[in-house]
């Protein structure tokens, strides 16, 4: 791992937090001893020049921007956007694309180039499934090493006597699921429903990852008073969600999302299910 443009004390905590991923969730030492990892002023300029060589995958952001190299000799590249770190979430940030390198890495060398996949084949292959996934993956294990390189800077080097960290009351960022279900609300056509729906189910992905830090079971409401369950029932069905959710955590590696990958693809489509069927009323009632 080569690092452009950080400190001292941000490759030491950079470190710490690396520390705080499980050898099993992710083969660090493959994916690390080939990444070039650079804090860059002119996000956008490089963005906008890597696009011609690397398409999207999907797990872009404002945030960060992965280049995901195909072929053993070269080098993957991770652009972290200094516009938008805040205190310490770089911390964050790296951790996650991290963890989505890794598992790109065992995806294409299972089932070959992941920028040469045609829709078939990605259906076949389980791709848009793996996005979400992913997503989960790396939204759980960067809280967990934010969280606690948070908690050293706090009180310091050594872990708790007990082994046990103790955190205080989290907020967790509901507005990008709660637009997502208002948009899904309001459309009326299938092609921007289709649309909306596979963003909500970005933004699900994303936000059940920050809840599985602080919980085992798929309970949502548990952990978040604020969790949009009626909304969710209304839309695509809260027995989905949940069912989601549920296969989101048992796939706690890449193995473990092979297992799971015809569960999280059965919850998909029975949200879809419900909520073509309630977008089907809801124009029949109209007309």
């Amino acid at each position: 791992m080569e690092l452009f443009n950080f400190s001292n004390a941000e490759i030491s905590r950079i470190n710490r937090a690396l520390g705080f991923i499980r050898s099993r969730e992710v083969d660090l030492e493959s994916v690390l001893s080939r990444t070039l990892i650079v804090k860059t002023e002119n996000f956008e300029d490089e963005c906008e020049q890597l696009a011609a060589y690397y398409a999207p995958l999907g797990l872009e952001d404002g945030s960060a921007r992965t280049v995901f190299n195909t072929t053993r000799e070269q080098p993957h590249k991770i652009l972290l956007n200094k516009a938008a770190i805040n205190g310490l979430s770089y911390v964050h940030t790296l951790i996650a694309q991290v963890v989505h390198l890794g598992n790109l890495s065992r995806f294409n060398t299972e089932h070959g180039n992941v920028y040469r996949l045609d829709a078939d084949q990605a259906i076949a292959d389980y791709y848009y499934e793996f996005l979400l996934w992913t997503r989960f993956l790396a939204m759980k294990i960067a809280t967990r090493a934010h969280a606690l390189v948070n908690w050293h800077e706090v009180n310091g080097d050594d872990p708790p006597e007990d082994g046990r960290y103790r955190f205080a009351q989290v907020d967790f960022p509901l507005a990008p699921v709660t637009t997502s279900l208002q948009f899904l609300q309001q459309t009326v056509e299938i092609a921007p429903w289709r649309e909306g729906f596979w963003e909500l189910l970005e933004e699900l992905a994303t936000y059940f990852g920050q809840l599985a830090f602080y919980q085992q079971t798929a309970n949502p409401g548990e952990v978040d008073e604020q969790f949009p369950a009626r909304d969710l029932e209304q839309t695509v069905g809260l027995e989905n969600c949940l069912m989601l959710y549920a296969a989101f955590q048992a796939a706690r590696d890449y193995d473990g999302w092979k297992e799971m990958r015809f569960h999280i693809r059965r919850a998909v489509v029975a949200m879809q299910e419900q909520g073509k069927q309630r977008l089907a009323t809801s124009t029949a009632k109209e007309i």
